[in-house]
């Protein structure tokens, strides 16, 4: 074995611990603006349930993705619903920081 190696056994494996995370204020700004959206096209569903991306903003636009996660070992489909809800696609203007249009992935 390398030394390399031998380190990992000596100090044990540790989980990894999730970076900090940084949003500068555009990106702040335009997911405020995109909750109650995302709320509007997917009632009942739980954000603690979805992983929240949200683009640079390009053309005065931010796009904010409200991904679903799946169940452990589900396979992912093309388009439609998942257990936890739809994905919800949510783009705001950066000068008004409104929402310009919302649309569920198909």
């Amino acid at each position: 074995m390398t030394t390399f190696a031998n380190a990992a056994f000596a100090t044990g494996i540790q989980p990894m611990e999730k970076p900090a995370l940084e949003l500068d204020g555009t990106a702040v700004r335009a997911l405020a603006a995109a909750l109650p959206a995302f709320a509007g096209k997917a009632p009942g569903s739980k954000l603690d349930d979805y992983i929240v991306h949200v683009n640079p903003a390009e053309d005065g636009l931010v796009q904010v993705v409200f991904e679903p996660r799946l169940p452990e070992g589900q396979p992912p489909t093309l388009g439609g619903s998942t257990p936890a809800g739809p994905e919800v696609n949510v783009w705001v203007r950066t000068e008004d920081y409104e929402v310009e249009k919302t649309s569920l992935a198909r």
